[in-house]
């Protein structure tokens, strides 16, 4: 079911968030999610597999790089490796902006392995949600 929960209700102890980001819009606003949580104290990671190659994304990705955001180069399939590392997930993956189509790789293996996780999964838009 979907839910709101604030993010300070997100324990203080390990603060990790993983941000999940897809190739398209929803992915750039992924983006500046992580930058806005590293700038409210939260540790975000960023999985980030097909990049767009529009320079406004570029840039948002640099931003992220230049203020030691972490970038997974894989998502593990071990979901109990997420969840343990953890405490949140933001899915960016699909936006409003999805085709039909769109459920294609890498997006398909990443939705398949989000479907697993324990902890709060918190979707920017309803496609990928």
């Amino acid at each position: 079911l979907p839910q709101a929960f604030p993010l300070p209700s997100l324990p203080r102890k390990q603060p990790t968030v993983l941000v999940v980001c897809g190739p398209a819009q929803n992915g750039a606003i992924g983006l500046v999610c992580a930058r806005h949580l590293r700038i409210f104290d939260y540790e975000p990671t960023i999985f980030y597999p097909k990049r767009s190659p529009d320079p406004l994304y570029r840039d948002f990705t640099t931003q992220c790089e230049k203020m030691d955001i972490p970038f997974l180069s894989y998502l593990p399939t071990e979901v109990q490796l997420i969840n343990d590392a953890y405490n949140a997930v933001v899915d960016a993956v699909l936006g409003a902006e999805a085709e039909m189509g769109e459920g294609r790789e890498p997006c398909a293996a990443i939705l398949a392995t989000l479907k697993h996780i324990r902890i709060p999964i918190v979707s920017l838009d309803v496609p990928s949600g």
